[in-house]
């Protein structure tokens, strides 16, 4: 892998100056071959391996092995972390849109949810053989689609909202807000979730985050250019690119390609499209993968509450 990234660095130089074109499909070169690598790397780890049967339930391992590529590639490739949304600049006010998002998101998800009276299990993928998928993800996108309206909303006055939120009160909320659905298991007398919610929120939020909207959308936006603006969101082909792939990577949940098992969760992962679009503006629109990865960790804790307070 580290011959295959210098081999891509160095063309890079040589001849993308040089053909604009000969860059774009190098991009989507790159990000497809790093996806597909660190796809099987991780799902060894899982399958093969004393750690996988540690990470059962949550997105520890894949999600570390995400940052741990992203940061090889970047450094290999001698690439600015900030612009792929890493720096470190600004971040008082990443926490504070972080927080801002979060909010707002779980407030529209679960009024959507005790609307639409949809049954989820966020503690493993959905049966791709099970019936009504498409009512599932219907509904689905009746929650989300005045979920991203509500957060481009509170967005576009960021600036002065993030202002007046400073760390002292953000990152103590933020951390407020992850302990949720221990003590809610707590409560309901099931066993402690501590280590799963720290592990989902820097799993599942941070890693993949960092993996998707942080390496991927600013590599193919780097290629291709962000061209297309939207509601105040400046945005490209990237978007688009890492969001597929954010997809094809949740329909690849119900796969085991190891064992020969091969039932795509085609609607899952057509949700998760839908889910990528969505934290791909928020990077787009913020210029960090903080405030996503945030979010993203956050609702993926959140999203394990309904179970319990079902009784599952």
């Amino acid at each position: 892998m580290t011959h295959m990234i210098s081999t891509l660095m160095q063309e890079q130089r040589g001849g993308c100056a040089r053909n604009p074109l000969f860059g774009r499909v190098l991009a989507i070169v790159e990000v497809i071959l790093v996806f597909a690598l660190t796809h099987v790397a991780y799902r060894a780890l899982k399958s093969f391996t004393v750690i996988g049967r540690w990470d059962s339930g949550t997105n520890f391992v894949p999600g570390a092995m995400m940052i741990l590529v992203t940061i090889l590639v970047l450094v290999l490739c001698r690439r600015r972390f900030e612009a792929y949304g890493l720096g470190v600049s600004g971040w008082r006010e990443h926490f504070s849109m972080g927080l801002m998002c979060s909010l707002v998101l779980i407030a529209v998800w679960a009024t959507g949810y005790l609307v639409t009276m949809i049954h989820l299990d966020a503690t493993r993928p959905p049966d791709p053989h099970a019936p009504r998928q498409i009512q599932r993800v219907a509904g689905l996108a009746l929650i989300a689609v005045p979920a991203g309206i509500a957060v481009f909303a509170a967005l576009r006055s960021r600036r002065q909202a993030a202002k007046r939120i400073p760390p002292v009160v953000s990152i103590p909320a933020i951390l407020a807000l992850l302990c949720v659905l221990p003590i809610v298991a707590m409560h309901y007398r099931q066993r402690a979730l501590w280590i799963q919610a720290l592990w989902l929120f820097l799993g599942a939020g941070f890693g993949e985050e960092i993996f998707f909207r942080g390496y991927i959308q600013s590599r193919v936006d780097a290629a291709f250019g962000c061209p297309v603006r939207l509601f105040g969101v400046q945005f490209g082909v990237g978007l688009g690119v890492s969001s597929v792939l954010f997809g094809f990577i949740h329909a690849l949940n119900t796969v085991d390609y190891f064992r020969g098992r091969f039932d795509f969760g085609w609607a899952y992962g057509l949700e998760a499209v839908g889910e990528g679009i969505l934290f791909g503006l928020i990077r787009a629109k913020t210029a960090s993968v903080v405030p996503g990865a945030i979010t993203h960790g956050l609702l993926d804790a959140w999203a394990r509450i309904p179970k319990i307070l079902l009784g599952g």
